[in-house]
């Protein structure tokens, strides 16, 4: 027996057992019943080859019936990815159409013998408007606030600020900007930049590129750092006497980002008593006033041990008191 012919007889009953096993496979595959189902509000959208237009609003209806024939496993297996229909728009004849649906704009997504029965309604209105195109700022939304153990330590950063948008012009024309979805800062516990999409709710039928955002967020411990004797000015107005202050130091308290706050010269803080508060004092009069604190960077709270002092006007001329 020649080589080829024992290589053809060799485990011969598995190798009948193999070829049997697919025809009983294909005979099952040939006679598997056809099923009919019927899938309720498939969505309806639109490929517009013709950029000077843009949908004006949703077609209507905006989902229609669709009727399938075919395998079971098939329709079974549509079912659980969905299904569209997709319309091409190659040219834009008027505002106002009504669009015959055809079965072949159905996405069957390469289901073999699977067949579109019928769509319900066969037809939708549709309306066009021309398209514009306008540079639009963004805006961020931020909610929440950092943990109470980290505070931020630089303002948060957007980027990019200002986005195309392409729309139906009644839309598009009348935007001054569009914002972010909200960014909930209680969410944050490191330093990172945030890719976040930009809210386009009512601008349906506009394209807004780019569609993201990145905000720069960087954060630090909180710390608190608490400074003494930092002395209270009030500076009366030329040609009146002095004025007197009761306490003339006072503590200083402040609370941020920690390189923000241990970075900070005290020297850069003024506590003081605006002169508004002083005009009309007699000689010897006294005033409870609230003082301010100027200086303080931004991110980072500032809070004097008392937030009033008592001020009193000399009795003697100006600059002997």
């Amino acid at each position: 027996m020649s080589p080829r012919s024992k290589a053809l007889f060799t485990n011969w009953r598995l190798k009948l057992s193999a070829l049997g096993l697919s025809v009983l496979l294909w005979a099952l595959v040939q006679t598997e019943p056809a099923n009919q189902e019927t899938f309720a509000s498939v969505p309806i959208h639109f490929q517009i080859a013709d950029t000077a237009w843009m949908l004006a609003n949703e077609p209507d209806p905006t989902t229609v019936e669709v009727r399938f024939g075919g395998p079971a496993r098939e329709i079974i297996r549509l079912a659980r990815e969905g299904t569209t229909i997709r319309i091409p728009i190659s040219d834009v004849g008027s505002r106002d159409s009504v669009i015959t649906l055809r079965r072949e704009w159905v996405q069957l997504h390469e289901r073999p013998g699977l067949i579109v029965e019928s769509i319900t309604p066969q037809e939708i209105r549709v309306s066009f408007e021309e398209a514009e195109v306008r540079m639009v700022p963004v805006a961020s939304r931020l909610i929440g606030r950092v943990p109470d153990h980290l505070a931020l330590a630089a303002e948060i950063d957007m980027s990019p600020e200002v986005v195309r948008v392409q729309g139906p012009r009644s839309r598009v024309s009348m935007l001054d900007s569009l914002s972010l979805v909200p960014f909930d800062l209680a969410g944050i516990s490191r330093s990172g930049a945030f890719s976040i999409p930009i809210d386009t709710a009512g601008l349906m039928g506009a394209s807004v590129v780019p569609a993201t955002a990145t905000l720069g967020v960087r954060v630090e411990g909180l710390v608190e750092r608490v400074l003494e004797g930092i002395t209270v000015l009030a500076i009366p107005t030329p040609g009146e006497a002095d004025v007197i202050v009761e306490p003339e130091e006072v503590q200083l308290r402040l609370v941020g980002a920690r390189s923000l706050v241990t970075s900070l010269d005290p020297e850069m803080l003024r506590v003081w008593v605006p002169p508004e508060f002083l005009q009309g004092m007699a000689p010897g009069e006294e005033r409870t006033v609230r003082v301010q604190i100027e200086g303080v960077p931004p991110l980072v709270t500032a809070v004097a041990g008392v937030e009033r002092v008592r001020v009193r006007r000399a009795i003697d001329g100006p600059g002997t008191g």
